[in-house]
C-alpha cells in the first residue's frame, strides 16, 4: 500500500479491518442489539418548510461515481449511460445543478468521487471539469482502494501490480476521502458546511430546501432520507436504534444479517422504511469527529471470486456513519427521490414515458406505480439493449411487463395492466409483425 501511495489514514483503517476479521469478526450483526425507533427519530418530508436561499448557500453537492456500468455490459464509467434518449445521467445531473444555480443565484458545488477507473470519463466530459471554477474548486475526488484479501490467508491476493488486486473500500470511504483530498477543507474555508450526498444513479436525488433548512435549524449533525418498502426492497438497508453502547440510530445492510434472520429484516411490518442512500452531513462536525480518527463504520465482509478462489473485499456504507453521531435524524421522503439505474430493466422504465423530468430536472415516476420490468439475457447488456429497443414502449399504463426470448421493439406499442411477450422460437421477432398497437393484461406468442 505505501508503493502505491496509498495515504496513511486509509492504510491504518484498512489494517484495522483486517485485524478484526482475523480476531473472528465476519461483518454479522448481534440480532440481540436490534432495537426499533422511536417516532421522535423520524420526520415527513411535506411536513417540512422551505428555507431561503441563506440557507441552500451552505451546502455542496456531492455525487457518488466510482462504478463503471459492468453490470450492464459496459466498462467505462456508468454515468456515460444515456438515460434518456438525448441525455446521460451526466447531462441531467449538470441540468439540476443549473436549475438550481439559476434558481437561487448561488454557485453551489457539484463534486464527484470518482475511483480510478471513472475518473477520466468524468473529467472529459464536456462541462464538467470547470463546474466548479467560479469556487475555484475542483469537480471530483479520488475515493481510495485498498488489497484484495485471500479468505483463507488474509494475505493480499497479488503484489498490487494489475488493478485486479485493488478494490475499492466500499462507499463509506468517502468520509476518509473527503478529509485527505483536502476537499473538506476547501468547501469549509469557502462557507459550505454542509454537504447533501447521493448516488450518481438516482437522478430523483436533488437538493430539497426544506431537508436543507431541517438539517440546519436543527442542529443536526446527520441526517439520511428513507423512504417505504415494497416488496421489491425487501433486500434495501434499514435503520434501528441500537440496544447496546451509544444507543445511536444505526444503519443495518442485508450483508450484515445473519442466516437465520433474513426473514427478520425482511419483515416490512417491522421495518417498514429502508435507506436510499441520500445523505445530509454536517462537514463541520465531521471534521471534529475525523480529529479523533477514521469513523468507526460497521464491517462488511464482501465475499467474492479471483481466479476461481474465494477473496474477501473488506468494506463499509456510508449511511453507517448516522452511528457515529449524536444529533441525528431521519426523514421520509417520498419515492420519486429514489430513481436508481442498476440494469436494463431499470433503463427502460426511466427511458419510458412511465418517467420524466420535472421542474428541478429531477427524473420522478409520472404513473401512479413504477411497473415492474423483467428483461432476460437478450437484453442484459446495454448494446443488446440499445439493438432490441429502438423504440420505447408506452409505460406509463403498466403494472409489469416482461419480455421473454429476441424481441426487436420497432414500433411505438403501448403496455397496459400486466403484459408478457413470451418468444421461446429462437429467432427474433418484430413488435411490427403483430400489428398491433397496444397490449393489455395479455401473454403474447409470435
Amino acid at each position: 500500500m505505501n508503493e502505491a501511495s496509498v495515504h496513511e489514514i486509509c492504510t491504518n483503517d484498512f489494517l484495522d479491518k483486517t485485524r478484526k476479521v482475523y480476531d473472528g469478526a465476519t461483518g454479522l450483526v448481534d440480532w440481540q442489539s436490534i432495537g426499533d425507533l422511536s417516532t421522535s427519530d423520524m420526520v415527513a418530508m411535506e411536513d417540512l418548510q422551505d428555507s431561503d436561499n441563506a440557507i441552500i448557500a451552505k451546502f455542496a453537492i456531492i455525487k457518488l461515481n466510482g462504478g463503471l456500468g459492468t453490470s450492464m455490459g459496459l466498462s467505462r464509467a456508468k454515468s456515460l449511460i444515456r438515460i434518456r434518449r438525448d441525455a446521460t445521467f451526466f447531462d441531467i445531473i449538470l441540468k439540476q445543478l443549473h436549475h438550481l444555480r439559476e434558481k437561487t443565484g448561488i454557485q453551489i458545488p457539484l463534486l464527484f468521487m470518482n475511483s480510478f477507473n471513472t475518473r477520466n470519463d468524468t473529467l472529459e466530459y464536456p462541462g464538467i471539469a470547470s463546474v466548479n471554477a467560479s469556487q475555484e474548486l475542483g469537480a471530483d475526488f479520488l475515493q481510495n482502494q485498498v488489497p484484495r484479501l485471500d479468505a483463507e490467508t488474509l494475505l493480499p491476493i497479488g503484489d498490487g501490480s494489475q488493478s485486479a488486486h485493488w478494490c475499492p473500500p466500499g462507499h463509506g470511504d468517502i468520509y476518509n476521502s473527503l478529509q485527505i483530498s483536502g476537499i473538506l477543507e476547501s468547501l469549509l474555508s469557502r462557507g459550505f458546511s454542509h454537504a447533501f450526498i447521493s448516488n450518481g444513479d438516482n437522478l430523483g436525488a436533488v437538493m430539497h430546501s426544506g431537508i436543507a433548512g431541517f438539517m440546519v435549524r436543527e442542529g443536526l449533525d446527520f441526517s439520511m432520507e428513507v423512504t417505504p418498502k415494497t416488496r421489491a426492497d425487501i433486500k434495501g438497508g434499514v435503520l434501528y436504534r441500537s440496544l447496546t453502547g451509544s444507543k445511536r440510530i444505526e444503519l443495518l445492510e442485508t450483508a450484515q444479517v445473519p442466516a437465520d434472520h433474513k426473514s427478520d429484516f425482511e419483515d416490512i411490518d417491522r421495518f417498514q422504511d429502508f435507506s436510499i442512500n441520500n445523505l445530509w452531513v454536517n462537514l463541520e462536525a465531521l471534521r471534529d469527529r475525523l480529529k479523533q480518527g477514521p469513523l468507526s463504520l460497521s464491517l462488511i465482509v464482501n465475499q467474492k471470486k479471483f481466479e476461481e478462489r474465494p477473496v474477501l473485499q473488506l468494506e463499509s456504507a456510508m449511511g453507517a456513519a448516522v452511528g457515529q453521531f449524536d444529533r441525528t435524524r431521519i426523514v421520509r421522503v417520498p419515492r420519486s427521490r429514489f430513481a436508481p439505474v442498476k440494469s436494463c430493466a431499470d433503463l427502460l422504465v426511466r427511458r419510458s414515458d412511465a418517467c420524466h423530468l420535472d421542474d428541478s430536472q429531477a427524473l420522478v415516476l409520472r404513473a401512479a406505480v413504477e411497473p415492474v420490468v423483467q428483461l432476460d439475457d437478450n437484453y442484459k447488456g446495454i448494446s443488446d439493449f440499445e439493438a432490441h429497443f429502438p423504440e420505447i414502449p408506452s409505460l406509463y399504463s403498466a403494472n409489469s411487463f416482461t419480455v421473454e426470448g429476441p424481441w426487436l421493439f420497432d414500433a411505438p406499442v403501448r403496455i397496459q395492466g400486466d403484459v408478457r411477450l413470451i418468444n421461446r422460437t429462437g429467432a427474433q421477432k418484430k413488435i411490427s409483425g403483430l400489428k398491433r398497437e397496444s397490449f393489455k393484461d395479455e401473454s403474447v406468442k409470435p
